[in-house]
């Protein structure tokens, strides 16, 4: 007789000496092992695909070693552990009345089944590599009971995804003649008919009429045009059913209101369904009173303002619809609201390092009042405990970009107060690099035994660096070629490099750059740049202009404030002009001359990405002096101010670890800016509306065509360049755009802009519109874009494609 070593014997923690089989001459004894044994052998029974050295090596146990429960335990766990063997048997051996005798191990194991192919018998209108993908299933693996069952609901999943219903599915293996060491994994799939629902019926509802509730529902019954199919999700319904129909009845005061059932009549032929929805409102509930228990770190009338405004709606924040007057008894209780407003002052506590306060919501229900209306009592009690303090800060994933580099970005320190904002205000600025993986793991916070937290910001370097040569062939620049050479963190310290040379019978042109945000470590940063080269991406058929000169630029960050940056620049540059047609009236007739020009600027950037926001903001002025006293042949002053803005919509996906998001975000950008002075010597400083290349893009219009007097087309007789600029202008941006990751974007924009010959001369209800679809792409050669966009002010109104490239952006 054998006694095994299962599990419920290893919770015992004994050993079992088992009864030999019957061939054995010697008697063995069934004596409970209380001490440590040394093993003599390790027998090995059931093996087949694995070897036996393999199986021992992952018992862990071999000849000579001293084993007691725990040992015993981890070699069965570690046989587990493998997904091999659907069964396991460790256990010891001896002979009875031989205390000394040697004591053998043995392992029995039962191995899973190979799969050799895996098949769906019935599934038509889902592909079965989808399911196999999703449910992890492999040939050539061994076979997995989890992994199935999750195929199954993987496949009544996505049918449902499509409107199908399942009417049933299994799965069995069967042997392969062929390969005796096989099995097919076979699933037999019975679908159903496409469901559309026709309609949608709710029973039990008095207060709110069924065209109410449908217009809460996600569901949507299908409609005449082809984006209102009216497809069965069996996902939607459960969030509606859930949440979309409570949460509408309880923002009303219906706080006991219940979905007591659904149901879903098919007409077999014809696929169509109704959709019956059963409900049970309960009264409405008025507020009786509202108080806040137990706080001290913030005064109880500063926390009530957080229901107040969120009761109020979203004027309420700022300090209209009643806000002020307080949670009024009488008024309809909001529990939507009152959840918002709890998760508000939780976060309130948060962020000001009471990790471990807690903000508990109470509503008591209350007798009816001497109109029967019943009432709620609704409270905050407010546990605050102690704030945490941070006790390390950590990096890690970094293997190129230097730690200092990420510190700079990080906003709390050892020993602060922890702050959630200020935590997510770090996570967005070290994204905003531009120098890691996206999407980023959000900071690891890990508790200590004291109360304070260490936390671990986690990165994973990308490439940033790019090549670029080749050549072109093209307008009046003939065969041209070009070198280039772009790294955004140089040395893994974030300093710039930007290096251009264009070459050809007509072209020569130069350009090179580097900035250091950081000076030797220091918060002073700078840049200095050389060029000597054309306009790129644009050209006039008049003539042409180069620049050659040097610029450099010094910031420092203002104090107090994280996010902005004073700078002070100075260049030095000759414009040269080449004149095509011999006009002596034209712009490219002018002599050449010296810019000599100081620059002041304030920025202030605090964007997740540099080239794709979804959130943040920018903010920026400069102002250009050039002339007087600082000399050169100009005598002007530029001013430039722009602001842009992003909200979050959402996000689709990126659960899975290592993947990314789709995120929406809508965006407005808003620039402005005037010359004054006499820039008659350098006219391209003035403003230019149109197109996306060159001047102040205005998508809809060909480059130049935006100007004082209106839209004016290319090429219209009696209208010379010079009368196509302004000395100040207004651009409105609004977008609305998919991040799809951080290489692709696609958005619908709509802008609105104009210039105008003096600033005194700007009207904002005077300003020319186009809208349409824009696609942006990051490539190794620099960001490239499509817009698609419609021209609303032009003679005629039209359609334009526009390409940008480069300086575009």
């Amino acid at each position: 007789m054998q006694y095994p070593w299962r599990a419920a014997a290893l919770a015992a923690a004994l050993f079992i000496a088992p009864l030999p089989s019957s061939q054995l001459a010697a008697q063995q004894t069934t004596e409970a092992v209380t001490e440590r044994v040394a093993i003599y052998n390790v027998v090995v029974v059931g093996y087949n695909r694995i070897a036996l050295p393999g199986v021992i090596r992952i018992v862990g146990i071999e000849p000579g070693d001293s084993v007691g429960p725990v040992e015993i335990e981890e070699a069965m766990r570690r046989l587990f552990a493998t997904g091999d063997y659907s069964d396991v048997s460790v256990y010891t051996t001896s002979t009875e009345g031989q205390p000394e005798a040697p004591v053998t191990l043995r392992v029995e194991v039962v191995e899973r089944p190979v799969i050799g192919r895996i098949e769906f018998r019935g599934l038509e209108h889902v592909r079965a590599s989808a399911v196999r993908d999703s449910a992890g299933l492999l040939a050539g693996e061994t076979y997995q009971p989890a992994r199935a069952v999750r195929a199954e609901a993987v496949t009544r999943q996505l049918l449902a995804e499509k409107g199908f219903l399942l009417r049933g599915i299994d799965h069995r293996l069967e042997p392969i003649p062929e390969r005796p060491e096989e099995q097919a994994l076979i699933f037999e799939v019975e679908e159903g008919n496409r469901v559309a629902i026709a309609a949608i019926e709710f029973e039990g509802n008095e207060r709110f009429s069924d065209d109410d509730l449908r217009d809460v529902l996600g569901t949507r019954t299908e409609g005449f045009l082809w984006f209102r199919a009216g497809t069965f999700d069996e996902n939607q319904l459960r969030d509606d059913l859930r949440g979309a129909l409570p949460d509408f009845y309880s923002s009303n005061g219906y706080i006991d209101f219940t979905v007591t059932g659904d149901s879903l009549v098919v007409d077999d032929e014809s696929g169509k369904a109704r959709l019956i929805i059963q409900v049970t409102e309960g009264p409405q509930y008025r507020l009786a009173n509202f108080d806040v228990r137990g706080a001290s770190r913030f005064p109880s009338a500063d926390l009530r303002v957080y229901f107040e405004q969120r009761r109020s709606g979203l004027l309420g924040g700022f300090g209209i619809g009643g806000a002020d007057e307080g949670a009024r008894a009488g008024e309809v209780f909001d529990a939507v609201a009152f959840d918002a407003a709890t998760a508000d002052v939780q976060r309130l506590y948060t962020n000001q390092g009471y990790l471990y306060a807690q903000v508990t919501p109470v509503v008591e229900r209350l007798p009816a009042d001497t109109s029967g209306q019943p009432l709620v009592r609704v409270a905050w009690e407010i546990e605050e405990g102690q704030p945490a303090s941070i006790r390390r800060v950590a990096i890690e994933g970094n293997t190129y970009t230097h730690e200092s580099v990420i510190r700079q970005q990080i906003l709390i320190l050892p020993g602060d107060i922890y702050s959630e904002d200020l935590l997510i205000q770090s996570y967005r600025r070290i994204s905003a690099l531009g120098f890691f993986e996206a999407a980023m793991p959000y900071p690891q916070i890990e508790q200590t035994a004291g109360g304070d937290v260490d936390v671990t910001f986690k990165v994973a370097e990308k490439q940033t660096g790019s090549v670029n040569f080749g050549t072109s062939l093209g307008g009046s620049l003939g065969l041209m070629g070009f070198l280039g050479y772009d790294q955004p963190n140089l040395f893994g310290r974030a300093k710039s490099g930007h290096l251009r040379w264009e070459f050809g019978r007509y072209s020569n042109n130069f350009e090179a750059s580097y900035s250091d945000p950081a000076i030797q470590d220091s918060r002073l940063s700078g840049a200095v740049s050389l060029f000597s080269s054309t306009d790129r991406f644009f050209t006039f058929s008049e003539g042409r202009r180069r620049r050659t000169g040097a610029s450099l630029r010094l910031g420092v960050p203002v104090p107090g404030d994280q996010f902005s940056r004073f700078s002070v620049g100075y260049s030095l540059s000759r414009t040269a002009y080449e004149n095509f047609d011999d006009d002596p009236t034209s712009l490219f007739s002018l002599p050449p001359g010296v810019q000599s020009t100081v620059t002041l600027g304030l920025a202030r950037m605090a964007l997740d990405h540099p080239t794709f926001p979804t959130i943040g903001s920018r903010q920026e002025f400069e102002a250009s002096l050039n002339g007087g006293p600082l000399g050169g042949d100009g005598n002007f002053q530029k001013y430039n101010l722009s602001g842009a803005w992003y909200v979050p919509v959402g996000s689709l996906g990126g659960e899975t670890p290592g993947t990314s998001p789709i995120r929406t975000t809508l965006g407005l950008t808003v620039e402005a800016g005037a010359l004054f002075g006499d820039a008659g010597g350098f006219p391209f400083e003035r403003f230019w509306m149109g197109g996306v290349q060159f001047g102040r893009p205005l998508r809809g219009y060909d480059e130049t065509t935006v100007t004082p007097e209106g839209y004016i087309p290319k090429g219209a007789a009696d209208v010379a360049l010079q009368e196509r600029f302004g000395d100040s202008y207004l651009r409105l941006s609004a977008e609305y755009a998919v991040r799809f990751t951080d290489n692709i974007s696609v958005g619908l924009f709509y802008d609105a802009g104009n210039v105008w010959r003096e600033p005194s001369e700007m009207d904002p209800t005077r300003l020319l519109r186009g809208a349409g679809v824009g696609l942006t792409l990051v490539t190794p050669f620099g960001p490239l874009g499509l817009d698609w966009a419609y021209g609303f002010d032009k003679d005629e109104p039209g359609w334009q494609l526009h390409f940008k490239f480069g300086q575009g952006f």
